[in-house]
């Protein structure tokens, strides 16, 4: 797919934001990669760059690093920018990519949906395909372009482990099924994984056995469906960047199908995304008529809520959690504040506080409401969200959850917190 535009190779110098400038290069419909400074002559050649741009600018939030760029304004033929000192937006970018260079700008959603199905069609062939669906926009959209492409030869298995958000399973299976006629398997399996929770309240051992309980379950949907020869795979340009597959440093491991079982055989992995950022992936899901409920998903962690549950989960908790969650969310939608915050949802604390209903004495739970805002999920900020919205959020679900009579606000940053209670 990628050669067959016009390329602009990225050598990252020790960025803090490795992908500030792709991004940037990327609205200019304008396709490009990023390397790190210490790649070869001939990885880069293999790109078959028309523009290189050296990012190291202080303005890209980047520090010069390593060896210095070559001071001729070519290298082999290829025009070079320096970033260093320079603004990275499409004013500084544009006329050396567009006017200078005279690049094209063909890297669209359109191109790319019809290139992706061509690609996985090519790969597939007549076998059969497995994809892993967790609701999220990225495996949905991998589900649509492979069904386009491959049609009755996909398998979506969606393990419903009883920690995601209010009606989510619901709204999954009836958008994949209903809406696009793709055969998934939905897997009710919330008493098998709360049966494996019991008693379990460490948040490590609860993402453990979380994980390892998925692999079980994938496992035994695997076989049933026979024994499917490629694997759809969510990987997403970030994905790669931050583990370092292009011979850089490493920042953090990327887990895209959370959990699968590395010894099942499979010919081969099927990664359409896999040079996508997230903004990318979210047009994509737009362009080919995923719903905004969840092509706009906000990220969701892979134990679900069994992470914004605090100590042991039962299925009464569980719910108590999804009714204060799903109050939250809808309200921040209503007053327009969506855009203001990447994540924003509900943790059911461990904490129990006396309060008072309809002039009796309670004893239930206290709900913790948390909203952040993050480029890369490394370091958030708090959101100030308006007083009066918290205020009516707070009364509603007091109102609403009887299990509920107390609402704070999350008001810590990370670091020294992290997004996630647990």
């Amino acid at each position: 797919m990628k050669n067959q535009h016009d390329t602009v190779v990225i050598l990252d110098f020790g960025a803090i934001n490795s992908q500030a400038a792709a991004k940037v290069i990327r609205t200019l419909n304008v396709y490009c990669e990023v390397l790190p400074f210490s790649a070869n002559a001939e990885r880069i050649a293999a790109l078959a760059p028309k523009a290189i741009v050296l990012q190291r600018g202080p303005a890209c939030g980047t520090a010069t690093v390593g060896r210095e760029p070559a001071a001729d304004p070519t290298v082999h033929g290829v025009p070079v920018l320096d970033l260093i000192d320079k603004a990275c937006d499409t004013a500084t970018l544009r006329p050396f990519l567009l006017e200078q260079c005279g690049l094209k700008q063909d890297w669209t959603t359109e191109s790319f949906i019809e290139e992706a199905i061509r690609e996985i069609r090519a790969t597939v062939g007549d076998r059969k395909v497995l994809l892993a669906m967790s609701g999220g926009v990225d495996s949905s959209v991998c589900a649509v372009l492979a069904h386009r492409a491959v049609g009755a030869q996909l398998a979506c298995v969606f393990v419903d482990h009883g920690l995601m958000r209010k009606d989510e399973p619901q709204e999954v299976c009836s958008v994949f099924r209903d809406r696009f006629g793709i055969a998934l398997r939905h897997v009710e399996a919330e008493a098998r994984f709360l049966g494996k929770l019991t008693g379990v309240t460490d948040p490590e051992k609860k993402r453990k056995v979380i994980g390892e309980e998925f692999i079980r379950v994938f496992e035994e949907e695997a076989r049933a469906i026979g024994e499917p020869d490629f694997l759809v795979q969510g990987t997403i340009y970030p994905d790669i960047i931050e583990s370092g597959g292009d011979g850089g440093k490493p920042v953090k491991a990327h887990h895209n199908v959370g959990g699968l079982p590395k010894h099942i055989d499979f010919k081969g992995l099927v990664e359409p995304l896999k040079y996508l950022f997230k903004d990318e992936v979210r047009q994509v899901a737009l362009a080919l008529g995923i719903p905004r409920s969840i092509a706009m998903r906000q990220p969701f962690p892979g134990p679900g809520l069994g992470v914004r549950c605090i100590g042991e989960m039962t299925k009464e908790k569980l719910d108590i959690l999804r009714e204060a969650d799903a109050i939250f969310r809808a309200a921040v939608v209503a007053a327009g504040l969506e855009e203001q915050a990447n994540q924003y949802f509900a943790v059911l604390t461990g904490n129990r506080s006396v309060g008072v209903t309809d002039d009796a004495r309670t004893y239930v739970y206290t709900v913790a409401l948390r909203a952040v805002k993050t480029s890369d999920f490394m370091t958030a900020r708090f959101v100030k969200l308006p007083m009066d919205l918290l205020e009516t959020v707070s009364e509603r679900i007091t109102a609403s959850v009887p299990q509920i009579n107390r609402v704070v606000y999350d008001i810590t940053s990370k670091p020294p917190s992290t997004i996630e209670w647990e």
